[in-house]
């Protein structure tokens, strides 16, 4: 590794690498803390050529330095929740920290060329007088770049109506793991755009496939138009049950609002807590309701949904066109994650999706695995995908069994999703929290041949390893492939 550094310094600055162990202290978690694993250096390249530079260091060090291959991982802001951007062993992580700028920006045809260490919220400061937004809203949006949405197909509130980041995503440029550029989608390699091609779609391929194709350096994103009104609902109700049937009731009326968000009961607490936003001790769940549209739509649907709200008994009902309340009424949803830090110091979020008819089995079933191993549970929900986010609130310091019971709760929580008939994450990608439950939803042939395909990527095998596929399979993947270079 002293050789690789020795390397690097050649063509970057001493501030652009980092290898302090304090430095990479830093670097060693996500947004989750249960996965630590420190990286061997943390580099800052500014340009593209850089970065090809330092794969063909790590490519040249690999062919003369056996057994142990050096693999990178690229990240972005650190905001994921998968460890989709941890290091594995012998790993350097690159950041696209200064891959900072909105290349141009196409107002005729709404769409915008970024680098992807943009982040989401500020690209939409940048478009939003010309009344155009990238649609894609996770929760971290004031701080997640658009090279991590890219990587875990990152969701949001409003998804339910606009749809997840690959359909938002038109086109790439991404370094392939031999430090080759290569453009999918409707970019080409000047960096111009054809929206009307027809190749085949790698592009949305790439996107969610979490950094094992290679290092997505530039996007092409489609905007769009803001719509004319909005009309913002929030009904407070004494149980969880009622939202979910609210929900089931209003898509099967055929209303497709912008979003459909829902809070549980001890969510509701920590967040009444933190921000003393008014809610009575009778208030187990809290709903979220927008729709948009033209003025003259959203008053009507505004109504008929209100009428089907009343269905269900709200303990309290308010609604707004008002944009400063509206931000207000929202803070119930988008401040939950800050507010967990007033119930207990660390909080673990999961990602699980169930067909919407069968949120109220899996929120029971979420709650008896709590109860069994004495966990604080709390729970927020896309509840029009029946994208559920489940959060254990814990403290490790006063609790020092806490962190194992979690896994094992882990492991229930993954069973009970796919027995009802759901799939391992909505928008945090599988990383390396989930990896290990692939095997509940895929058969070994199956993810063998997940494999081949990420080979035909990287078949050296450094692009971001070890993550997605239980370790087991990467290992034997792993070994087939050196065994290959042997016979070479």
């Amino acid at each position: 590794m002293e050789f690789l550094l020795h390397e690097f310094t050649s063509f970057l600055k001493k501030e652009q690498i980092l290898d302090d162990p304090v430095d990479l202290k830093l670097y060693e978690t996500d947004a989750t803390s249960l996965f630590p694993k420190q990286p061997k250096l943390v580099l800052l390249p500014d340009t593209v050529k850089e970065i090809q530079k330092i794969i063909k260091a790590i490519i040249r060090y690999n062919s003369s330095n056996p057994p142990h291959k050096v693999s990178f991982v690229a990240r972005g802001a650190g905001t994921g929740l998968s460890g989709g951007a941890l290091a594995s062993d012998y790993s350097i992580i690159i950041s696209l920290a200064r891959f900072t700028k909105v290349i141009k920006v196409d107002y005729e045809n709404n769409v915008v060329l970024v680098e992807t260490g943009v982040v989401n919220a500020t690209l939409n400061k940048v478009v939003k007088d010309s009344n155009l937004h990238f649609a894609p809203d996770p929760s971290s949006q004031q701080a997640c770049t658009i090279g991590g949405n890219v990587a875990e197909n990152a969701g949001g509130v409003h998804c339910f109506k606009y749809g997840v980041t690959s359909e938002h995503v038109l086109g790439i440029e991404m370094l392939s793991p031999n430090g080759e550029l290569r453009y999918f989608g409707d970019l080409d390699s000047d960096l111009n755009y054809n929206l009307s091609s027809s190749d085949l779609n790698i592009t949305a391929l790439v996107v969610g496939s979490e950094g094992t194709f290679g290092i997505v350096t530039k996007a092409l994103l489609r905007l769009t138009p803001l719509q004319d009104s909005f009309l913002t609902i929030q009904a407070a109700f004494a149980d969880t049950q009622a939202c979910a049937n609210l929900v089931s009731d209003l898509i099967k009326q055929g209303f497709k609002p912008a979003a459909i968000e829902t809070v549980d009961n001890n969510a509701v607490k920590a967040i009444n807590k933190a921000y003393n936003l008014g809610f009575s001790d009778d208030v187990k769940a809290v709903i979220l309701i927008e729709i948009d549209g033209v003025l003259e739509e959203v008053i009507e649907n505004g109504l008929k949904i209100k009428d089907t709200v009343n269905k269900y008994n709200p303990l309290q009902y308010e609604e707004t066109q008002d944009s400063e309340r509206r931000l207000k009424l929202w803070k119930v949803r988008k401040g939950a994650a800050a507010a967990f830090g007033k119930i207990a110091p660390f909080w673990y979020l999961y990602d699980l999706v169930v067909p919407r008819s069968k949120i109220p089995d899996a929120l029971k079933g979420l709650e008896e695995i709590a109860d069994k191993y004495n966990l604080l549970l709390a729970n927020i929900l896309h509840a029009g995908d029946g994208n559920i986010h489940p959060n254990f609130l814990y403290d490790p310091y006063k609790d020092q069994t806490v962190v194992d019971r979690i896994h094992k709760a882990s492991h229930e929580i993954m069973e009970l999703c796919v027995r009802l008939g759901g799939t391992l994450s909505g928008e945090h990608g599988i990383g390396v929290e989930k990896q290990e439950y692939m095997g509940h939803l895929f058969s070994d042939t199956d993810m063998n041949k997940m494999l081949m395909l990420r080979e035909v990527f990287d078949p050296n095998y450094i692009s971001n390893p070890n993550k997605i596929f239980p370790i087991r399979i990467c290992r034997e993947c792993h070994r087939e492939i050196e065994l290959e270079e042997l016979k070479t």
